[in-house]
C-alpha cells in the first residue's frame, strides 16, 4: 500500500473473492478463476493466494477487509463502492462495527468524495473498535476454514500495522485538499480538545509531517539564502524582510497543526525551532551589529507570529520587538533631533555670535544669525512625534554650557527664556518646572553684577531689584521685596538702618551640572534623560555590574582625565549640591553652599574619562537619590 495509501480492492480477498470462511481447497478454486477472470496480474493473484496461505500474513488481510460483517453485507458494501455510490454507503455503514468502518472510510480517503468530515468520521471509527469481538469473529471463521487461532499479542501487532496504513491513507487524502494546513488544523484544533484522541491521532500527524518534510525543506532552504543575502551589506533589506515573512507564512499555513499538536503533547516542534534559531540569529546581527532596528523587530514580529507554539521563546520574542521598537523609535527620534544638537555643539564654539544674536533678536521665529539655524532646527524637533522633551533638553544642555563653561548666564537665560515661551509645543510639566526655576536663578547670575554695580544709587537698585522681582522665586523672591521696601523708605527720607543684603550678594555663580549633560573627551554631547533613553542592544547574555561604590575627590584642574572613583565623586557630589539648594534659606548657609560650588567647579566643570564610565556611574547614582537627599540634609544641619 505504500505511498498509494490503503484500497480495499487490493486487499487478497477482494482480488480472489473470497470470504473469511474459505478453506484451502476453496482458495485454489478461486484463484483459477481469478486466472481464468484475468481482472488482475498474475502476480497480484499469486500474491493473494499466499497471503490468504499464510496464517501471519493472512491476519493483515482478515483485519484490513471487511471484519464481522455478513456475506449479505459485505457485498452490497462491495457494489456501492464499485459503483462509486458514497452517499448511500456512508448511510448503509453508519451501523456497522467500528473496524470494517473504519476501513471503508479509510479507502474512500483514496477518492474524490474524500473531505474534513470523512476524515473525522475515520479518527472516531478507531475509538471503540472492540478487539474481543474482533478476535472471537476471527477465530471463529478460522476454524470453519481450517487456519491455526490468532492469538491477542498476534491480533494487538496487525492491528498496529492497520492504524499507520490509515492513518498514511488520511494524511495523503488531507494533502490532497486545496489548503492541507487548514483542513489539517481544524482536525487537530478538534482533536485536542476531546478528553481522549483518536487511537490513530498521533500517527495519523505523524504521516502528515512526513509528507510535508519536502515541502518544509524548500522553504528552510529558501530562507537559508534569504539570510544570506541579507548579510550582504548593499542588499536591499526591505525586500529581504518581505520576502522572509512570505516564507513564515507558508511554513505557518503547512505546518502550523504539528506545532499544535506538540506543544498539546508538552513538545516543541524541531523543525520550526530550527527555524526560529537561524532568524533570530539575524535578527540579533542586524539590531546588534548594524543597528537596523526596524528590519529586526519586523523579523522578530513574523517569528512571533509564526512560532507562538514554541512556547520556551515566545517570551525571548516579545521582549525583543518591545526593545527593538523602543531602538527604533530612538532611532527616529535621533534622526530628528540630529540637525539641532549639530547646531547646538557647532554653537558652542562661538558663543559671543550666539550672544550678540540673541541679544538682537531672543530664541524665537524671528531668531537671526546664529540663532536661526538652532532655532529652526528646535522648532522642527519639537513638532515631530514621539520627541517629547528632547528638542528642548538639546537646547537646555548649550544654555547649561554657555553658563557653566563660558560663565555667561544672560545668554543662558535668553535661551532658556525662549523655550518656556516658545509657542509651539511645550515640555513635560517636571521639564517645565525646572526651566522656569532655572530661568530664574540665571537671570538672577546675570542680574547681580548689576546690582551691586548700582550699590551707590537708589534710583539704579530701585530699577535692578523691580527687574529681578519678574523672575524670582521662593527666598530670593522675599529678600527682593525686603531690599526694594528698604530702598523706597530710603528714598522717601525716612531714617532707617541700611543692611548689606547679603542673601542676594552671595551669588551662586555656576548650576551644578546636570545629570542630563554628558562630557566625552572631545565635546559636549547630548543624552536627554525624558525621553531617549540608551538602551541597551539585544543580548543573549548579561554582564554583572562592578560593585565598587568608592569615592576619591579629583584634583583642582580643568581637563584632567579621571579615574572611576574621581568621575562617581563629581556625580555623587553634584548630585549632593542640588539637593542642598533648595534647603540653603539663611545668608550663612548660602555663603557656605557657594563656597561648595566653587570647590565642586575647581575640581568638576571640565575633565575627560574612559569611554563608559560616566554612564555606568550615572546609572550608579539613579538608585541612590534617597542617599543623596539624606546627605545634603545632614551637611546643612552641620553647618
Amino acid at each position: 500500500m505504500g505511498s498509494e495509501g490503503f484500497s480495499l480492492f487490493s486487499n487478497a480477498f477482494s482480488v480472489l473473492k473470497a470470504s473469511y470462511a474459505s478453506n484451502h481447497t476453496e482458495i485454489s478454486d478461486l484463484v483459477e478463476d481469478a486466472e481464468f477472470d484475468e481482472h488482475h496480474s498474475q502476480e497480484i493473484i499469486q500474491r493473494s493466494q499466499q497471503a490468504l496461505l499464510s496464517p501471519i500474513a493472512r491476519l493483515d488481510q482478515e483485519l484490513s477487509w471487511l471484519p464481522e460483517l455478513s456475506d449479505a453485507q459485505v457485498n452490497e458494501t462491495v457494489s456501492l463502492l464499485k459503483e462509486g455510490r458514497v452517499a448511500e454507503l456512508r448511510k448503509a455503514i453508519a451501523f456497522l462495527p467500528d473496524s470494517p468502518k473504519a476501513n471503508v472510510l479509510a479507502h474512500l480517503c483514496g477518492t474524490n468524495f474524500a473531505d474534513e468530515t470523512l476524515l473525522q468520521d475515520l479518527l472516531r471509527a478507531w475509538d471503540d473498535v472492540d478487539q474481543i469481538s474482533l478476535l472471537q469473529f476471527l477465530n471463529t471463521r478460522r476454524q470453519a476454514a481450517g487456519f491455526p487461532r490468532v492469538e491477542r499479542n498476534q491480533l494487538a501487532a496487525s492491528i498496529n500495522v492497520l492504524k499507520s496504513t490509515h492513518a498514511r491513507s488520511a494524511a495523503l487524502s488531507v494533502w490532497r485538499q486545496d489548503e492541507p494546513g487548514k483542513v489539517m488544523e481544524s482536525l487537530v484544533e478538534a482533536e485536542v480538545e476531546k478528553d481522549r484522541a483518536s487511537r490513530i491521532f498521533a500517527e495519523f500527524v505523524r504521516e502528515y509531517d512526513i509528507l510535508s518534510e519536502p515541502y518544509l525543506a524548500r522553504i528552510s532552504e529558501a530562507i537559508d539564502q534569504q539570510i544570506e543575502l541579507a548579510r550582504q551589506p548593499s542588499y536591499q533589506l526591505e525586500a529581504v524582510t518581505s520576502e522572509i515573512a512570505e516564507l513564515l507564512q507558508q511554513w505557518d499555513d503547512v505546518n502550523q497543526p504539528v506545532q499544535v499538536f506538540e506543544q498539546h503533547q508538552g513538545h516543541e516542534e524541531g523543525r520550526s525551532k530550527q527555524i526560529y534559531e537561524k532568524l533570530r540569529s539575524l535578527c540579533l546581527e542586524l539590531a546588534n551589529e548594524r543597528g537596523e532596528f526596524r528590519h529586526a523587530k519586523r523579523l522578530s514580529e513574523a517569528l512571533l507570529h509564526t512560532f507562538p507554539e514554541l512556547e520556551s521563546v515566545a517570551e525571548v520574542l516579545k521582549g525583543d520587538v518591545e526593545a527593538l521598537e523602543n531602538l527604533d523609535e530612538q532611532r527616529k527620534q535621533f534622526s530628528v533631533l540630529e540637525p539641532l544638537v549639530a547646531a547646538c555643539e557647532a554653537a558652542k564654539s562661538q558663543v559671543p555670535k550666539l550672544k550678540s544674536a540673541l541679544q538682537r533678536s531672543g530664541f524665537a521665529p524671528a531668531s537671526r544669525g546664529a540663532v536661526k539655524e538652532i532655532f529652526a532646527a528646535f522648532d522642527n524637533a519639537a513638532k515631530a512625534p514621539g520627541t517629547g522633551d528632547a528638542a528642548f533638553l538639546v537646547v537646555r544642555d548649550l544654555a547649561l554650557f554657555v553658563n557653566n563653561d563660558r560663565d555667561d548666564p544672560e545668554t543662558a537665560f535668553r535661551l532658556i527664556d525662549g523655550l518656556i515661551t516658545y509657542p509651539g509645543a511645550k515640555p513635560s510639566q517636571d521639564l517645565s518646572s525646572k526651566l522656569d526655576e532655572e530661568r530664574s536663578v540665571l537671570y538672577r547670575n546675570w542680574k547681580m553684577p548689576e546690582l551691586n554695580r548700582q550699590s551707590g544709587s537708589l534710583g539704579g537698585m530701585a530699577k535692578i531689584v523691580d527687574e529681578m522681582l519678574k523672575y524670582a522665586k521662593g527666598n530670593d523672591r522675599t529678600e527682593l521685596e525686603q531690599l526694594k521696601s528698604r530702598i523706597e523708605r530710603k528714598q522717601a527720607g525716612k531714617k532707617v538702618k541700611w543692611l548689606i543684603y547679603g542673601g542676594i550678594a552671595a551669588v551662586i555663580g555656576f548650576f551644578v551640572i546636570s545629570d542630563e549633560l554628558d562630557r566625552p573627551t572631545s565635546q559636549t554631547s547630548y543624552q536627554p534623560t525624558s525621553t531617549y533613553h540608551p538602551s541597551k542592544p539585544l543580548q543573549t547574555t548579561t554582564n554583572p555590574s562592578s560593585n565598587t561604590t568608592a569615592e576619591t575627590m579629583p584634583p583642582v584642574g580643568q581637563g584632567l582625565t579621571l579615574n572611576r572613583s574621581q568621575v562617581r565623586y563629581c556625580v555623587f557630589q553634584g548630585e549632593r549640591l542640588e539637593a542642598m539648594r533648595s534647603i540653603t534659606t539663611t545668608n550663612y548657609q548660602i555663603s557656605r553652599f557657594n563656597g561648595l560650588i566653587d570647590d565642586y567647579n575647581s575640581r568638576c566643570s571640565s575633565y575627560r574619562y574612559t569611554s563608559g564610565v560616566l554612564s555606568s556611574v550615572r546609572r550608579e547614582a539613579q538608585g541612590k537619590t534617597t542617599e543623596f537627599i539624606a546627605d545634603a540634609r545632614r551637611i546643612v544641619a552641620s553647618w
